[in-house]
Protein backbone atom coordinates (compact mmCIF):
# COMPACT_ATOMS: atom_id res chain seq x y z
CA UNK A 1 0.00 0.00 0.00
CA UNK A 2 2.94 2.35 0.85
CA UNK A 3 4.42 1.58 -2.17
CA UNK A 4 1.32 2.53 -4.55
CA UNK A 5 0.89 5.62 -2.92
CA UNK A 6 4.51 6.84 -3.30
CA UNK A 7 4.23 5.52 -7.09
CA UNK A 8 1.09 7.92 -7.20
CA UNK A 9 2.31 10.83 -6.02
CA UNK A 10 5.33 10.58 -8.46
CA UNK A 11 3.27 10.37 -11.49
CA UNK A 12 1.34 13.46 -10.23
CA UNK A 13 4.41 15.30 -9.58
CA UNK A 14 4.84 16.67 -13.43
CA UNK A 15 1.55 17.11 -14.19
CA UNK A 16 1.25 19.82 -10.77
CA UNK A 17 4.77 21.13 -11.94
CA UNK A 18 3.11 21.94 -15.52
CA UNK A 19 0.25 23.41 -14.09
CA UNK A 20 1.99 26.12 -12.00
CA UNK A 21 3.64 26.84 -15.03
CA UNK A 22 0.39 27.72 -16.78
CA UNK A 23 -0.62 30.02 -13.96
CA UNK A 24 2.96 31.81 -13.97
CA UNK A 25 2.73 35.76 -14.05
CA UNK A 26 4.60 35.34 -17.53
CA UNK A 27 1.65 33.27 -18.96
CA UNK A 28 -0.86 35.80 -17.88
CA UNK A 29 0.64 38.38 -20.34
CA UNK A 30 -0.44 36.21 -23.23
CA UNK A 31 -3.76 36.08 -22.84
CA UNK A 32 -4.67 39.82 -21.03
CA UNK A 33 -2.26 41.99 -23.38
CA UNK A 34 -4.73 43.76 -26.01
CA UNK A 35 -3.02 44.31 -29.41
CA UNK A 36 -3.16 46.51 -31.98
CA UNK A 37 -4.89 45.23 -35.11
CA UNK A 38 -2.34 44.71 -38.16
CA UNK A 39 -2.05 45.80 -41.70
CA UNK A 40 -3.80 42.90 -42.77
CA UNK A 41 -6.54 42.98 -40.04
CA UNK A 42 -6.86 47.05 -40.83
CA UNK A 43 -7.91 46.08 -44.36
CA UNK A 44 -10.41 43.29 -43.52
CA UNK A 45 -11.96 45.88 -41.26
CA UNK A 46 -12.12 48.34 -44.04
CA UNK A 47 -14.04 45.98 -46.44
CA UNK A 48 -16.17 45.11 -43.59
CA UNK A 49 -17.26 49.36 -42.83
CA UNK A 50 -21.22 49.43 -44.43
CA UNK A 51 -21.69 51.02 -47.45
CA UNK A 52 -25.06 52.55 -48.44
CA UNK A 53 -26.21 53.69 -51.43
CA UNK A 54 -27.87 57.45 -51.80
CA UNK A 55 -30.02 58.58 -55.16
CA UNK A 56 -29.51 62.48 -55.69
CA UNK A 57 -32.59 64.20 -57.04
CA UNK A 58 -33.48 67.69 -58.37
CA UNK A 59 -36.79 67.96 -58.17
CA UNK A 60 -40.02 70.62 -59.43
CA UNK A 61 -43.11 70.91 -59.23
CA UNK A 62 -44.62 73.46 -62.28
CA UNK A 63 -48.16 75.17 -62.25
CA UNK A 64 -49.89 76.49 -64.97
CA UNK A 65 -53.41 77.06 -65.96
CA UNK A 66 -55.21 74.34 -67.54
CA UNK A 67 -55.94 75.86 -70.91
CA UNK A 68 -51.78 76.38 -71.10
CA UNK A 69 -50.78 74.55 -74.15
CA UNK A 70 -47.51 73.88 -73.07
CA UNK A 71 -48.84 71.85 -70.14
CA UNK A 72 -51.50 69.54 -71.92
CA UNK A 73 -49.77 69.34 -75.52
CA UNK A 74 -46.00 70.40 -76.57
CA UNK A 75 -43.86 69.35 -73.42
CA UNK A 76 -45.49 66.09 -74.37
CA UNK A 77 -44.46 66.00 -78.00
CA UNK A 78 -40.93 65.98 -76.49
CA UNK A 79 -40.77 63.41 -74.18
CA UNK A 80 -40.61 59.28 -74.25
CA UNK A 81 -43.77 57.97 -72.67
CA UNK A 82 -43.41 54.20 -74.90
CA UNK A 83 -40.06 53.24 -73.96
CA UNK A 84 -40.55 53.38 -69.85
CA UNK A 85 -43.10 50.34 -68.84
CA UNK A 86 -44.94 47.79 -70.50
CA UNK A 87 -48.49 49.18 -72.94
CA UNK A 88 -50.81 47.76 -70.50
CA UNK A 89 -48.81 49.24 -67.66
CA UNK A 90 -48.65 52.89 -69.30
CA UNK A 91 -52.54 52.06 -69.98
CA UNK A 92 -53.50 51.45 -66.42
CA UNK A 93 -51.66 54.87 -65.19
CA UNK A 94 -53.88 56.60 -68.52
CA UNK A 95 -56.89 55.56 -67.19
CA UNK A 96 -56.44 56.66 -63.39
CA UNK A 97 -55.28 60.30 -65.36
CA UNK A 98 -51.26 60.06 -64.38
CA UNK A 99 -48.98 60.80 -67.70
CA UNK A 100 -45.45 59.97 -67.25
CA UNK A 101 -42.49 60.61 -69.80
CA UNK A 102 -38.63 61.14 -69.72
CA UNK A 103 -36.32 63.40 -71.15
CA UNK A 104 -32.41 62.72 -71.83
CA UNK A 105 -29.88 65.36 -70.74
CA UNK A 106 -31.72 68.27 -72.74
CA UNK A 107 -34.97 69.51 -71.61
CA UNK A 108 -37.75 70.49 -74.58
CA UNK A 109 -38.08 73.90 -74.24
CA UNK A 110 -41.69 74.07 -73.46
CA UNK A 111 -40.69 72.74 -70.17
CA UNK A 112 -37.92 75.42 -69.72
CA UNK A 113 -40.18 77.93 -70.03
CA UNK A 114 -42.22 76.54 -67.41
CA UNK A 115 -39.45 75.37 -65.01
CA UNK A 116 -38.68 79.11 -65.33
CA UNK A 117 -42.00 80.22 -64.24
CA UNK A 118 -42.45 82.19 -68.19
CA UNK A 119 -46.42 83.12 -68.62
CA UNK A 120 -47.48 81.63 -71.30
CA UNK A 121 -49.83 83.98 -74.19
CA UNK A 122 -52.70 81.49 -73.69
CA UNK A 123 -53.39 82.67 -70.18
CA UNK A 124 -55.39 85.39 -68.64
CA UNK A 125 -53.14 87.70 -66.79
CA UNK A 126 -53.07 87.84 -63.36
CA UNK A 127 -54.79 84.80 -63.02
CA UNK A 128 -53.03 81.12 -62.73
CA UNK A 129 -49.56 82.97 -63.42
CA UNK A 130 -47.50 80.20 -64.37
CA UNK A 131 -44.66 79.07 -61.12
CA UNK A 132 -41.87 76.54 -60.11
CA UNK A 133 -40.18 75.49 -56.99
CA UNK A 134 -38.09 72.82 -56.53
CA UNK A 135 -35.66 70.87 -53.74
CA UNK A 136 -33.26 68.59 -53.96
CA UNK A 137 -34.54 64.82 -52.68
CA UNK A 138 -32.15 62.22 -51.41
CA UNK A 139 -33.72 58.56 -51.68
CA UNK A 140 -31.22 56.70 -48.82
CA UNK A 141 -31.12 52.98 -49.56
CA UNK A 142 -33.31 50.94 -47.70
CA UNK A 143 -36.03 54.12 -47.06
CA UNK A 144 -38.41 55.63 -49.01
CA UNK A 145 -38.40 59.21 -49.55
CA UNK A 146 -41.75 61.37 -50.50
CA UNK A 147 -42.37 64.66 -52.43
CA UNK A 148 -46.02 66.41 -51.28
CA UNK A 149 -47.93 67.69 -54.02
CA UNK A 150 -49.84 70.90 -52.04
CA UNK A 151 -53.52 71.13 -52.21
CA UNK A 152 -55.84 73.85 -51.75
CA UNK A 153 -57.71 74.21 -48.30
CA UNK A 154 -57.88 72.29 -45.87
CA UNK A 155 -59.96 69.15 -46.19
CA UNK A 156 -59.83 66.62 -49.81
CA UNK A 157 -62.78 65.00 -51.25
CA UNK A 158 -62.64 61.69 -52.74
CA UNK A 159 -65.82 60.08 -54.15
CA UNK A 160 -67.08 57.12 -52.97
CA UNK A 161 -65.80 53.56 -54.76
CA UNK A 162 -62.91 55.32 -56.59
CA UNK A 163 -59.99 54.66 -54.43
CA UNK A 164 -59.56 50.80 -53.08
CA UNK A 165 -59.85 50.74 -49.63
CA UNK A 166 -61.90 53.92 -49.27
CA UNK A 167 -64.87 52.55 -50.72
CA UNK A 168 -67.22 55.45 -48.91
CA UNK A 169 -64.98 58.31 -49.91
CA UNK A 170 -65.83 61.52 -48.43
CA UNK A 171 -64.08 65.03 -47.00
CA UNK A 172 -60.49 64.08 -45.70
CA UNK A 173 -59.55 66.58 -43.14
CA UNK A 174 -55.89 67.55 -42.65
CA UNK A 175 -55.19 66.14 -46.02
CA UNK A 176 -52.14 65.82 -47.93
CA UNK A 177 -51.01 63.90 -51.43
CA UNK A 178 -47.65 62.58 -51.77
CA UNK A 179 -45.76 60.84 -53.63
CA UNK A 180 -42.85 58.04 -52.01
CA UNK A 181 -40.21 57.01 -54.44
CA UNK A 182 -37.94 54.14 -53.60
CA UNK A 183 -34.80 52.55 -54.84
CA UNK A 184 -35.16 49.17 -55.90
CA UNK A 185 -32.60 48.28 -57.62
CA UNK A 186 -29.05 49.65 -58.83
CA UNK A 187 -26.40 49.86 -61.70
CA UNK A 188 -24.22 51.68 -62.91
CA UNK A 189 -25.33 55.05 -63.67
CA UNK A 190 -28.78 53.89 -63.47
CA UNK A 191 -31.66 53.32 -60.24
CA UNK A 192 -34.97 51.54 -61.03
CA UNK A 193 -37.17 54.14 -58.55
CA UNK A 194 -40.81 53.24 -57.73
CA UNK A 195 -43.35 56.00 -57.21
CA UNK A 196 -46.30 55.04 -55.00
CA UNK A 197 -48.74 57.98 -55.09
CA UNK A 198 -50.36 57.75 -51.06
CA UNK A 199 -53.06 59.93 -49.31
CA UNK A 200 -52.32 60.97 -45.73
CA UNK A 201 -55.36 62.75 -43.24
CA UNK A 202 -56.62 63.22 -40.45
CA UNK A 203 -55.06 64.62 -37.30
CA UNK A 204 -51.60 64.04 -36.08
CA UNK A 205 -51.17 62.57 -32.77
CA UNK A 206 -48.61 60.87 -30.76
CA UNK A 207 -47.24 58.07 -29.24
CA UNK A 208 -45.06 57.64 -25.73
CA UNK A 209 -41.76 55.84 -26.12
CA UNK A 210 -41.47 52.94 -23.91
CA UNK A 211 -38.23 53.88 -22.84
CA UNK A 212 -37.89 55.46 -19.36
CA UNK A 213 -37.52 59.42 -19.88
CA UNK A 214 -37.54 59.59 -23.73
CA UNK A 215 -40.09 62.50 -25.13
CA UNK A 216 -42.82 61.82 -27.63
CA UNK A 217 -42.25 60.67 -30.79
CA UNK A 218 -44.79 62.31 -33.32
CA UNK A 219 -47.29 59.40 -35.26
CA UNK A 220 -47.52 60.40 -39.01
CA UNK A 221 -50.74 60.70 -40.53
CA UNK A 222 -53.73 57.81 -41.21
CA UNK A 223 -52.10 56.87 -44.89
CA UNK A 224 -53.94 55.00 -47.81
CA UNK A 225 -51.77 53.94 -50.00
CA UNK A 226 -52.82 53.95 -54.02
CA UNK A 227 -51.37 51.02 -55.10
CA UNK A 228 -53.30 51.13 -58.13
CA UNK A 229 -51.20 54.21 -59.61
CA UNK A 230 -48.17 52.25 -58.59
CA UNK A 231 -45.73 52.11 -60.98
CA UNK A 232 -41.64 51.70 -61.68
CA UNK A 233 -39.25 53.62 -63.56
CA UNK A 234 -35.27 52.85 -64.78
CA UNK A 235 -33.63 56.17 -64.88
CA UNK A 236 -29.97 57.27 -65.92
CA UNK A 237 -27.92 59.88 -64.73
CA UNK A 238 -29.01 63.38 -65.93
CA UNK A 239 -32.39 61.79 -67.54
CA UNK A 240 -35.46 64.00 -66.41
CA UNK A 241 -38.94 62.03 -65.53
CA UNK A 242 -41.88 64.35 -65.93
CA UNK A 243 -45.57 63.04 -64.25
CA UNK A 244 -48.63 64.98 -65.40
CA UNK A 245 -52.33 64.34 -65.96
CA UNK A 246 -54.07 62.64 -68.18
CA UNK A 247 -56.81 64.04 -69.05
CA UNK A 248 -60.45 61.52 -68.66
CA UNK A 249 -64.12 62.47 -68.06
CA UNK A 250 -64.73 61.09 -65.05
CA UNK A 251 -63.17 61.53 -61.02
CA UNK A 252 -59.22 59.98 -61.54
CA UNK A 253 -56.45 60.13 -59.30
CA UNK A 254 -54.56 62.12 -61.76
CA UNK A 255 -56.99 64.93 -61.56
CA UNK A 256 -56.76 64.88 -57.62
CA UNK A 257 -53.15 64.93 -58.00
CA UNK A 258 -52.26 67.30 -60.46
CA UNK A 259 -55.34 69.53 -60.21
CA UNK A 260 -56.53 72.73 -58.23
CA UNK A 261 -59.81 74.37 -59.02
CA UNK A 262 -60.36 77.87 -57.88
CA UNK A 263 -63.58 80.15 -58.11
CA UNK A 264 -62.71 81.64 -61.55
CA UNK A 265 -59.98 79.57 -62.99
CA UNK A 266 -57.91 76.00 -62.64
CA UNK A 267 -54.35 75.20 -62.53
CA UNK A 268 -52.88 71.94 -63.49
CA UNK A 269 -49.21 70.64 -62.15
CA UNK A 270 -46.06 69.08 -63.36
CA UNK A 271 -43.36 67.26 -61.27
CA UNK A 272 -39.83 66.97 -63.29
CA UNK A 273 -37.07 65.07 -61.41
CA UNK A 274 -34.13 64.81 -62.38
CA UNK A 275 -31.76 61.89 -61.40
CA UNK A 276 -28.28 64.25 -60.77
CA UNK A 277 -26.27 61.62 -59.36
CA UNK A 278 -25.57 58.01 -57.25
CA UNK A 279 -23.08 57.43 -54.43
CA UNK A 280 -22.18 56.02 -52.10
CA UNK A 281 -22.06 56.87 -48.17
CA UNK A 282 -19.43 54.43 -46.03
CA UNK A 283 -20.38 53.90 -41.96
CA UNK A 284 -17.49 55.85 -39.29
CA UNK A 285 -14.56 53.83 -39.14
CA UNK A 286 -13.03 53.60 -36.22
CA UNK A 287 -9.14 52.09 -36.28
CA UNK A 288 -7.89 52.18 -32.31
CA UNK A 289 -10.32 49.45 -31.98
CA UNK A 290 -8.01 46.34 -29.45
CA UNK A 291 -9.19 43.12 -28.93
CA UNK A 292 -7.07 40.14 -26.64
CA UNK A 293 -5.57 37.12 -28.57
CA UNK A 294 -6.36 34.00 -26.40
Amino acid sequence: MVARAVLSLLALLPLCLGGCALFAPGASRIMNKPEALNPAQIQDFEKAVPVRRVVRLQTSIMSALDTDKRIRGLIWEELDESGLMSPSDRRRLNQSGIRVGVAGGSLPWSLETLLRGEQSGSGSPGSGRPSSFGMNVAIPEGSPSILELPIQGASLFVPPNQIAGMKRGGELNDARTVIEMRAVEYGDGWVVIRFLPQIHHGSMTRRYSVSQGAGQMPVRQNIQPLYEQQFELKLHTNETVVIGYYEQDDWTVGRMLMQSDNLSYRTERLLALRLTSLEEVAGQQELSVQYSKY
